[in-house]
Parts: structure tokens; C-alpha cells; sequence
């Protein structure tokens, strides 16, 4: 069985997640079969009832009453996962992850175990609201996080805020140098639910090569590099890998956000800012093991 792409919508309560998922159903479920998972911490899961009434084809998994990674429901959600996989066999899956959602730890649980054998983590997507970016209050650190491990950050509901985009930018920036900006009311844009570093190599010039098999790794540490031994560390690692991202913690008193994309190497000092070590690669050369050892001898 080939490894499904496995997309993460994350944001903060009422940003727009809901819309987000309605667009990309409406767009591509004529023509892939598409795997919903909603995790929500009530019990009773109103989005899921709203995307039913959109009359298009897809199957949902429904996750509620708590956060699927505590870990008092990660196993039957693991469980869950596989057998929703196994019989509907769908062509993408997305999960539409709680508000309080950490998306490393989503990464994290796709990328190991029998799930890995399934799936690999092919985009994560935050939404942010624009009226109500400044107003999340103790929630603050959860948002700035999901928008720090976000490949593409969506500003929704920009019709309701007359000033106050560019403090907006400047702060999802500051978060996330490498983040994709896309502004949009009601979620509408034109977007591709694909993993640009891959699908530009097999799917571009080269359509006649299979799609290889992708492995989504995770490392999360509470251990320091200098910067020297990170630019050692990446530019070992990077010319095996079809994208490595995240931001590791310096040895320095510093942060650095990283970006590796075919061979290419960013490093981005981030000023006034602390981050435990969370990196995010995919590559079909190594393993998780090889890239933790590697990493473990230069820190």
C-alpha cells in the first residue's frame, strides 16, 4: 500500500478551520477520495454535522471529548486511525485539529508506529483569525506555536479588520521567517493540498517517476547545538532529505528557525525568542533513528 499525504489544519478557535476544510472538500473530492479526521473536546461535534449538509463526497472520522494526543485517548486514536484508513482507503487525509492542538505532537504520532507504515506528513496549515488575532489571551503560547511549526499560515476574515494586517504579518513572522502568508475572508484562495518540495521533483519535469516511499520524522529535544555543529548537522542531513524545517535551540542563549529544502540550507537567527529543539523532516534516505543519532553526537 502506498503512504497517503496526511495534512494538519490547525488555529485557534473560530478562525475558520470549518470553512477552510469546506473549500478544499468542494475543490477536491470529485476527484480524490478524501479522509477527514475532527478532533474536538466537547461532546458533540457541530463542524462535523455542518460538513455533512455540504453534499460532497468524503468520510469523516469524528474524535471528541478531549484532544486526541493526551494520552489517555492516543491509543484508540492510533487504533481508530488505522482501521478508518484500512477501509476507506482514502487518496488524502486531513485532520482538523482542536484549537488547543499541538501540532508537533500530531507529527510526532503519524510519523511512528504502524502509522508510519500508512501515512507521512505532507503540509501543515494554520488559520488565523485577523479580527481576533490580538484578543486570544492566555492562549497565546498555543497559537504562537502552532504557527511556528505551520508551512503555510492562512490570515482569514481580513474583511472585518481595517488596520492591523501588517502587526499581524509582522508578528506570524517573527513567529515563523519561513511561513507562507496567505490572506484570504472565508478561507477562499486557490491552494494545492501537496508537499511543493516532492511534487516539484516527481510530478514536474520527471511525471513518469512513482512517488517514493516518504518518511515523516520528528525530533523534539531539550538539548543545544551551537550554530557551528547545526550548519554541520543540516548540511549532512539536507541533501537527503526533500524538506527539513523547525527550530532548534542554540548553545549560543539563541534560536534558530531552519529551513532545508533539496540541498538548500536557511538558518534564521530569531532575536528575543526561546524554543525547545522541534524538527520536522521527510526524505526517503534515512530513518528517524540515524537522523536522533546524528543529531544527539553534535549536540
Amino acid at each position: 500500500m502506498q503512504k497517503i499525504p496526511f495534512h494538519i489544519i490547525s488555529g485557534f478557535l473560530g478562525s475558520g478551520k470549518t470553512t477552510f476544510l469546506k473549500r478544499i472538500i468542494e475543490q477536491y473530492s470529485s476527484e480524490k477520495k478524501i479522509g477527514i479526521i475532527q478532533n474536538e473536546f466537547g461532546p458533540i461535534n457541530i463542524d462535523g454535522a455542518e460538513l455533512k449538509k455540504s453534499g460532497h463526497d468524503f468520510n469523516l472520522l469524528e474524535i471528541n471529548n478531549g484532544s486526541v494526543f493526551c494520552v489517555c485517548l492516543l491509543g484508540d486514536f492510533v487504533r481508530s486511525l488505522k482501521k478508518f484508513i484500512d477501509e476507506y482507503q482514502p487518496d488524502i487525509v486531513i485532520i482538523e485539529a482542536s484549537g488547543l492542538s499541538d501540532t508537533t505532537s500530531i507529527s510526532e504520532v503519524i510519523s511512528a508506529g504502524s502509522l508510519a507504515e500508512k501515512i507521512y506528513l505532507a503540509s501543515n496549515w494554520c488559520v488565523v483569525d485577523a479580527l481576533n488575532f490580538a484578543k486570544v489571551g492566555l492562549m497565546r503560547q498555543r497559537v504562537s506555536h502552532q504557527i511556528r511549526m505551520a508551512d503555510i499560515v492562512v490570515i482569514n476574515k481580513t474583511d472585518l479588520v481595517k488596520n492591523g494586517l501588517d502587526s499581524i504579518r509582522e508578528e506570524i513572522k517573527k513567529n515563523n521567517p519561513f511561513a507562507e502568508i496567505i490572506e484570504t475572508t472565508f478561507c477562499t484562495m486557490d491552494f494545492e493540498l501537496g508537499n511543493s518540495a516532492i511534487d516539484k521533483f516527481y510530478f514536474g519535469e520527471i511525471k513518469t517517476m512513482p512517488r517514493p516511499e516518504i518518511n515523516s520524522m520528528v525530533i523534539k529535544s531539550g538539548r543545544k547545538m551551537s550554530r557551528d555543529a547545526l550548519a554541520q548537522f543540516l548540511n549532512e542531513w539536507a541533501p537527503k532529505a526533500y524538506r527539513i524545517k523547525g527550530f532548534v535551540n542554540l548553545k549560543e542563549g539563541k534560536t534558530a528557525a531552519v529551513q532545508c529544502t533539496l540541498s538548500s540550507v536557511e538558518i534564521i537567527e530569531i532575536k528575543d525568542a526561546f524554543h525547545p529543539t522541534e524538527l520536522i523532516a521527510l526524505s526517503d534516505q534515512f530513518t528517524l533513528r540515524e537522523w536522533n543519532r546524528s543529531f544527539k553526537e553534535l549536540s
